[in-house]
């Protein structure tokens, strides 16, 4: 199968799914997965009322869900009550051994929603798979149950094997018992006639032994990070130069059930390699794991991801850029790659620096024990020259009316400024600075008018993205400096690649897996803020977060909306467009955040 057909067959064949869904059977609401569905909420609420301990997580690789309500007897209470039924819809490409493992445990570690009859799952198929691959997936079909459809857009779905819900399949096996692959007890026909009530007590036992597996693994049920919503987005790319690729890379991740951090590091590595013809840093990727163990320590607030962080804020900026590609100027696609893929790169540096200081001070009584060290290298490795192209530009983007200004020993004129910056890596080691510095590092051998118009604005929009750096209202180093310099604002128009780099990552907050271990329930904190949609037209860029748990006056809100605020008071959008980032409580109360500048 050419990958060229790829975006073609997974987009095209699950919105064709989709709507022929809808019209399969009356009243059938479909989801691009289960942290959409407001039913999947409600039960694994329920589900939690009536003493179901282990955590089910709605981030699996589900392609779609479609839910159907039924009024159903209550086989307890024995009163009818309502019912979500769902069917999940599994896109399958390639024959792997993990696919029977995982599509048998979905449907058990599902169907503790409510009951075993509540979850049916449907392999599919594009109509252009070979009949090898027909045949291992009907197998798997046939043996546990399993649905099994070929799907051609505007053609009714050939259904090859129907899916039958866990009790239903359970029922049969007990009627009919297969020979292979292997062979069961066939009991008496006077035990076969009561198997659906023998199903029914098994059940409890069943629902039990699920309830107390233990290590399950994200790679064992194929966890999900990147919010789907998010990944949509590439598939409503118009004007990109990269559309045609990300939309292969995407659709081929989504059919594969891949792991999200792999299919991150391949993704910017291919395009590194194809833009620039450089390598992308794996430092991130490699230095994250460390971290999320150190800081996984009882009472230390856990780590949070930077590297998924920065995919989804390159896929928000570049459907951004794709919807106002007249207001950009021509670089910044490649401008919002290198800026995109690289602004937390350093993250872990500053972190462990934290917690090193901390270490050394209270073991050995050394407080000052990476200060030190920076400092000493501070001009030897070249960090004094990197900064210098830093604080030219900046002075040039938003210090300077006129750039003649900068001439001679400039540099002298700027000690102010070059203090501060000092500051910001020697004592904190900030990692907006050290992530500049380094991507000037990683490009010097690149020619020098793709260092100045590509590399240098991106080191400039990574080192003050942050709003410790930048917007920080309770920084009195940097109030002082926009005070002496008169910066009230940025400016939109001023500098684009800034603007929207402070916009994204404060609006990325979705899907950031946390050090928190499995026990807890980090995987509902990961849930604190969603992604729902982002509009964009000539006149309006707005960005809609839902945080389905928490109300305007939860803490974790508060603190959100805090520095939404402040971001606001930074930012200026241009005239005649409006940039804006809406939180949405649990009670569905938006408040916006526009970015208009100072008040």
């Amino acid at each position: 199968m050419s990958n060229r057909r790829t975006p073609y067959q997974y987009n095209e064949i699950i919105s064709w799914l989709e709507a022929y869904c809808k019209q399969w059977q009356k009243g059938v609401k479909t989801y691009r997965g289960l942290e959409n569905s407001p039913e999947f909420v409600r039960d694994v609420g329920d589900a939690k009322e009536v003493g179901t301990k282990f955590l089910i997580d709605p981030m699996l690789p589900i392609d779609l869900v479609a839910v159907r309500s039924r009024i159903r007897i209550d086989e307890v209470t024995n009163k009818p009550r309502e019912v979500s039924l769902y069917t999940l819809f599994w896109f399958v490409t390639s024959y792997s051994r993990l696919i029977e493992t995982r599509v048998k445990f979905y449907q058990l570690y599902l169907s503790r929603l409510s009951r075993l009859d509540a979850v049916r799952v449907i392999m599919v198929i594009p109509f252009t798979s070979g009949s090898r691959l027909k045949r291992s997936l009907q197998k798997i079909a046939e043996n546990n149950g399993i649905g099994l459809w070929e799907v051609k857009p505007k053609e009714k779905p050939k259904e090859i094997c129907m899916p039958k819900d866990f009790r239903r399949y359970m029922e049969d096996t007990f009627k009919n018992p297969p020979k292979k692959p292997k062979k069961m007890e066939v009991f008496p026909v006077s035990i076969r006639e009561e198997a659906p009530n023998i199903t029914f007590f098994y059940e409890r036992f069943v629902r039990e032994a699920v309830e107390a597996m233990a290590g399950v693994t994200p790679q064992t049920i194929g966890k999900r990070y990147i919010g789907r919503e998010i990944l949509d987005l590439v598939f409503q790319l118009k004007h990109s130069s990269y559309s045609q690729k990300l939309q292969e890379l995407v659709a081929k991740h989504l059919a594969q059930k891949g792991n999200d951090f792999e299919f991150v590091k391949r993704t910017f590595s291919d395009f590194w390699a194809s833009e620039f013809g450089m390598q992308y840093s794996d430092f991130l990727k490699v230095s994250e794991a460390p971290l999320y163990n150190i800081f996984a320590t009882r009472g230390r607030k856990p780590y949070r991801d930077h590297y998924l962080h920065q995919f989804q804020v390159f896929l928000l900026g570049l459907y951004i850029i794709d919807n106002l590609n007249s207001r950009f100027d021509s670089d910044i696609e490649k401008q919002w790659l290198i800026t995109a893929s690289f602004h937390d790169m350093a993250y872990p540096i500053q972190l462990y620096d934290a917690w090193a200081k901390k270490f050394f001070s209270k073991s050995l009584g050394i407080s000052e024990m990476g200060a030190l060290n920076i400092r000493t290298f501070f001009v030897d490795k070249s960090l004094l020259v990197r900064l210098g192209f830093l604080i030219n530009t900046l002075c040039k983007k938003h210090f300077s009316e006129n750039s003649d200004d900068l001439k001679g020993n400039w540099l002298d004129e700027e000690k102010e400024l070059v203090l501060f910056f000092y500051k910001k890596i020697t004592d904190i080691k900030h990692h907006c600075i050290l992530s500049s510095l380094y991507l000037l590092k990683e490009a010097q051998s690149c020619p020098q008018e793709s260092l100045n118009s590509l590399f240098v604005p991106s080191a400039l929009a990574i080192a003050i993205h942050h709003h410790d750096v930048m917007f920080k209202k309770d920084d009195k180093a940097f109030q002082k400096l926009r005070e002496d310099r008169k910066l009230k604002s940025l400016k939109f128009n001023r500098d684009q690649l800034s603007f929207l780099l402070m916009f994204c990552d404060c609006a990325q907050e979705w899907g950031r897996p946390t050090s928190k271990k499995p026990s807890s329930r980090n995987v509902e904190e990961e849930r604190d803020f969603v992604f729902q949609k982002c509009n964009v037209d000539a006149t309006e860029c707005s960005v809609i977060i839902k945080t389905p748990r928490l109300y305007e006056s939860d803490q974790r809100f508060i603190v959100k909306a805090d520095e939404l605020s402040d971001l606001g008071e930074f930012l200026e959008s241009p005239p005649g467009l409006e940039f804006k980032i809406i939180l949405e409580d649990r009670a569905k109360k938006q408040t916006p955040f526009i970015m208009r500048g100072p008040s």
